[in-house]
């Protein structure tokens, strides 16, 4: 009896403590199922390749969920800064398209709301934020002679600045006593200087050092009236005009390309269909890919794959003839061309022969793109509209179905003597130098052409075309941005 009373107590002790730790499991697990049939999906990873948000449009940002969900629609999903996205759901993921190229150094949120699990009602918001990379641009800063042969008075050099878009860093990444003209290869740079004689010297440079300089074989002595480069395909190309000689005729540009990857090589003559070298008045790089496409003085135009003359495999094949070369629609592969008071586009997307169509262009542009005057515009999107200069070149416009936009004024004094759109079609960069020291250049668009010399008081400003008002003005000309494509 007393074994059994004593342990009475115990016994009852302990089915409460079990009965009471089951009813607090029991009442767990009961809010843990309720917490999940009325919480909502989770956002888990996103991947995004940001580098590329800023060079082309199309790019995705994929959003990760824990679970399997329903359909997300674009009304759904919305970004700021606005951007226009397309959105697609595959399970687990939300796949969020941009229409257009992203803002640089700018930080987007994108916000889905009403995010619903597959196997029940419960919704949440997913929202991510990233921040888009800063542009690069380079140009060319003038030395000074100011004080050569007064007392302390020393010449500096001329130098290639290499700076972020918005000023918060910039080096000098090479420096010369003449630095005639350059453009950007990647990391790499190609820099024309004068040899003892005065003609051009032409040599690919690394800026870090990390590879000796590599000297261009020239034909000979002359200069080097136009240079460009193709970040995408390693290539860059430069016209070139022979030295006078009392024994034959002084001969036009002739256009020559490089392969980079080659190291020292030899580089590649554009030549004809019957293997002829061209005289060349025009030329551009066919977006993201090792072609060409050069025009004559006499306006035939060629397509021209650069591998395919390297190896022999192929020559260059016309493609039509036209009066001028407005420039690639940026983020495509059409080219904008003018001829007898009209526009067409020739696209060269597709293989095969290039379908040519008509092109309005917006305003009076054609009228001055038809061949009777330099100032050519520059082509801005499929709607027609261009970026020219204004009156007399001491203005920038954007002019398209609605009317223009002044975009940029020159300083009093000076005119716009280049311009161009950067490769992703955000920016219009315009060259501004002193009316009288300008008089011998010319505006000039995107599409490399024999350029003029660095003017000593040249400025360059990068303007946004969505708010010219936050456009950034650096002492320097030569802009990579229309040399490197």
């Amino acid at each position: 009896m007393s074994t059994e009373s004593s342990a009475g107590p115990s016994a009852r002790r302990f089915r409460m403590l079990l009965y009471g730790s089951i009813a607090v499991f029991t009442l767990l697990a009961a809010g843990l199922v309720a917490l999940n049939l009325t919480q909502g999906p989770r956002l888990t990873t996103a991947q995004m390749n940001v580098q590329t948000s800023v060079e082309r449009a199309g790019q995705r940002l994929l959003l990760q969920a824990n679970e399997v969900i329903a359909p997300v629609s674009d009304a759904q999903v919305s970004v700021s800064p606005a951007a226009t996205v397309k959105t697609t759901t595959n399970q687990t993921s939300i796949q969020v398209e941009f229409g257009s190229v992203l803002a640089y150094n700018t930080t987007y949120t994108v916000t889905a709301t009403g995010v619903r699990s597959a196997s029940q009602n419960a919704t949440s918001t997913f929202t991510y934020s990233f921040t888009t990379p800063d542009a690069v641009v380079s140009y060319l800063v003038p030395g000074s002679t100011t004080g050569v042969g007064a007392a302390g008075g020393a010449a500096t050099d001329d130098r290639i600045v290499r700076a972020s878009l918005t000023g918060e860093t910039s080096d000098t990444v090479f420096s010369a006593p003449e630095i005639r003209r350059f453009t950007t290869i990647g990391s790499k740079l190609v820099v024309a200087t004068p040899d003892t004689d005065g003609y051009d010297l032409l040599d690919i440079v690394s800026p870090d050092g990390s590879a000796a300089p590599i000297p261009v074989q020239l034909a000979g002595p002359g200069t080097v009236t136009g240079l460009a480069s193709s970040v995408k395909s390693n290539l860059f190309g430069y016209t070139y005009r022979a030295a006078p000689s009392p024994f034959y005729p002084t001969s036009a540009d002739q256009l020559y390309i490089y392969d980079t990857t080659l190291g020292q090589a030899y580089s590649i003559p554009v030549t004809g269909p019957d293997h002829e070298l061209l005289d060349v008045k025009s030329w551009a790089f066919l977006p993201g890919t090792t072609s060409l496409v050069v025009q004559r003085p006499d306006g035939a135009l060629f397509l021209v794959d650069a591998l395919g003359l390297l190896d022999g495999s192929s020559a260059a094949v016309q493609v039509g003839a036209v009066d001028d070369m407005l420039g690639f629609l940026p983020n495509t592969k059409s080219l904008v061309t003018a001829s007898g008071g009209s526009a067409a586009t020739i696209d060269f997307a597709q293989p095969g022969t290039p379908v040519t169509a008509p092109f309005a262009l917006a305003g009076a542009a054609v009228g001055a793109a038809n061949g009777a005057s330099t100032l050519l515009p520059e082509p801005l999107d499929s709607t027609g509209a261009v970026v020219a200069p204004g009156p007399g070149a001491t203005s920038l416009q954007k002019v398209d179905g609605t009317g223009s936009e002044t975009l940029f004024s020159a300083p009093a004094g000076t005119t716009i003597i280049r311009y161009c759109l950067s490769a992703n079609g955000r920016y219009a960069v315009a060259e501004a130098a002193d009316a009288a020291t300008a008089t011998a250049t010319v505006p000039t668009t995107a599409v490399p052409t024999a350029a003029a010399p660095t003017i000593a008081a040249t400025t360059t400003t990068y303007i946004p075309l969505d708010d010219p008002t936050a456009s950034r003005t650096v002492t320097g000309s030569q802009p990579d941005w229309c040399s490197a494509g």
